[in-house]
């Protein structure tokens, strides 16, 4: 059964779904799925699991160039966005509603954990992390997109973000640091662990002077074998 602090951050993205779209109006889609082609290999016949999926951003993506793509999130109007955006690219990527800290899936059944700018919004990190290396098969990697600054980490610190004090002081990972976010996988038994930044995703370079603009950094690490 879905408890308060579920309930609050699902209506939140429900409230939030007509608009999120236009986050991602910046990003060049032809960038990240070259980016995510050589990350998760040229083996077509592997399992990515999107964790909260939003309205299909990475999923659909990752559909498109032929993994099997399952997308979970706690916002059934993101996904109903999703599933839209899905059927109107003619992409075969799952969604399903649920929490991302208690997957309804077996273990080592899936070869990539993937997501976007979900880090920051776990009210339970180290669970989250130890459920998404449950699921992954052993080799297989976590990889978490995140905007950030060099040397520093999320940027994103909002006090009252969900206008809600038992949910707003779960948000421990609002503001972490790169080592802090390395940390945070190490001791969750995850290894390889590493921060990268990402080519250029913009769609229009100009973009990239903006005061309000960060780069896109990904943090990754592996299931030991």
């Amino acid at each position: 059964m879905e408890n308060s602090v579920e309930k609050v951050i699902g209506d939140f993205w429900d409230n939030y779904s007509s608009e999120f779209d236009g986050e991602h109006d910046t990003e060049n889609i032809d960038v990240w799925k070259k980016y995510l082609e050589e990350i998760l290999g040229a083996d077509k016949n592997k399992v990515v699991l999107d964790m909260g999926a939003g309205t299909g951003f990475l999923a659909n993506m990752t559909a498109e160039l032929g993994y099997t793509s399952i997308g979970v999130d706690i916002s059934r109007k993101m996904l109903e966005y999703a599933v839209d955006h899905a059927d109107k690219k003619k992409v075969s990527a799952a969604y399903m509603y649920g929490s991302i800290l208690d997957l309804p899936f077996m273990d080592n059944t899936a070869d990539y954990v993937i997501n976007a700018r979900v880090l920051w919004t776990l009210v339970e990190p180290d669970k989250a992390i130890k459920e998404w290396a449950r699921v992954i098969k052993p080799g297989g990697s976590i990889f978490c997109f995140n905007r950030m600054k060099e040397d520093e980490g999320i940027t994103v610190y909002k006090k009252d973000f969900y206008d809600n004090k038992e949910v707003d002081d779960k948000l421990v990972v609002q503001g972490a640091k790169m080592d802090e976010l390395k940390n945070l996988m190490e001791r969750n038994g995850l290894v390889n662990v590493r921060i990268e930044q990402l080519p250029d995703t913009y769609k229009d370079e100009a973009l990239k002077d903006m005061d309000w603009y960060q780069p896109w950094f990904v943090l990754a690490a592996d299931k030991p074998l």
